[in-house]
């Protein structure tokens, strides 16, 4: 039953609903997880973020000007405020893997999208993706500029580290190891180990592994869940029980598992479909 979902492949739902021409192109190099485009002709229905502890990229592009925003996770279900009639371009780094522009914490954008200025990530980028037709283009000039500007921090991000260890292990057990566990396994202190972690991903690695539990849920619900299936999606996933998950869904996902199970319906579509880049 179980359908685990990679921990550099952190979903957004909701924009994959509602967005138009909603497309993605898998990276899982350099510190990337994907691209993504689409557009909005008519806000119909609400785009919410979930918790993902990524960070986004986003590149918007209108008739007379091109603005840039980078985004930490949030952390519960939150209105993604986009303009209609724009066309954007988005980029999702791994978790704790993005090269900010220089000047900027990761704690600064956690719950929070500001605007920076498009050329700290290359020189006249926001033009150049705007001159681009498909996303796969887009996707080869952002990754061109990129590594030109940030090869060595893009390269050497992901390494054998006590971080990057934290990482690995919270994915592998799908958000249900203990920090303690982690201290045993390494030898450092919980609160070293903390420290560490939210220096880097400007979360905690227990609010981190309930991103990762909730994830894996959202991908379990799309491939196997049924109403009648909550309780063992439940435990399967690692929640206590059912209760004990759907307070964590209600709070990440906005609404009921029921009422998230009825909108996949509705929409009868895979929502994490990508392809490769």
């Amino acid at each position: 039953m179980r359908k685990d979902i990679p921990c550099n492949i952190m979903v957004q739902p909701y924009m994959a609903m509602y967005a138009k021409n909603y497309h993605s192109l898998i990276q899982k190099s350099y510190g990337i997880s994907h691209f993504y485009e689409f557009t909005i002709d008519e806000m119909k229905n609400q785009i919410q973020a979930v918790p993902d502890g990524s960070v986004d990229l986003l590149f918007e592009i209108g008739s007379q000007k091109i603005r840039t925003y980078i985004g930490g996770t949030v952390l519960k279900a939150k209105q993604w405020p986009f303009m209609i009639g724009e066309r954007y371009f988005g980029i999702r780094f791994q978790p704790g893997r993005c090269v900010l522009p220089e000047g900027l914490k990761i704690q600064q954008i956690i719950d929070c999208d500001l605007e920076i200025d498009g050329n700290s990530f290359g020189s006249r980028l926001p033009e150049l993706i705007a001159e681009k037709n498909t996303l796969q283009e887009c996707a080869s000039v952002f990754l061109k500029n990129y590594l030109q500007k940030n090869q060595k921090d893009a390269e050497t991000k992901y390494r054998v580290s006590l971080e990057g260890y934290i990482q690995k292990r919270i994915c592998e057990s799908r958000g249900n190891i203990t920090i303690l566990e982690l201290a045993e396994e390494t030898g450092y202190t919980e609160c070293y180990i903390r420290r560490v972690f939210k220096k880097i991903h400007g979360i905690s690695p227990k609010v981190f592994a309930r991103f990762v539990r909730f994830q894996n849920l959202l991908k379990q619900m799309e491939h196997f869940a049924e109403i009648n299936q909550m309780e063992e999606m439940a435990l399967s996933c690692g929640y206590y029980d059912q209760s004990h998950m759907i307070k964590d869904f209600k709070c990440f996902a906005g609404m009921t598992p029921e009422s998230y199970l009825h909108l996949i319906r509705q929409n009868n579509r895979k929502m994490y479909k990508h392809r490769r880049f």
